[in-house]
């Protein structure tokens, strides 16, 4: 094993642990539809003021330095990919 000290080490991560963090964002996502509804974003300015903001609490969050925010920001990031992804996969999307 080497030493956490050698700037080429980095840990693995398993199967699991990413199986388990998608679940995680998948949960969310779903949350989030029944809180605000399921109504398509209608344009790019939605997903760039939505990624925009998200964003800039994930960076706020990584200069605090509390784990449980930044993770907590980097999933409300995901949950905006997936469903901008959504959208412009749905056609809904007037770029």
């Amino acid at each position: 094993m080497q030493k956490r000290s050698d700037k080429d080490y980095r840990p693995e991560i398993t199967l699991k642990d990413v199986s388990d963090s998608s679940n995680e964002i998948f949960d969310k996502l779903i949350s989030r539809l029944e809180e605000k509804g399921w109504g398509a974003w209608l344009s790019r300015h939605e997903i760039l003021g939505f990624l925009t903001e998200e964003y800039t609490e994930a960076v706020d969050a990584v200069h605090a330095g509390t784990l449980g925010d930044i993770k907590g920001e980097l999933k409300d990031i995901a949950v905006g990919c997936i469903f901008a992804i959504a959208c412009i996969d749905n056609s809904t999307l007037d770029w």
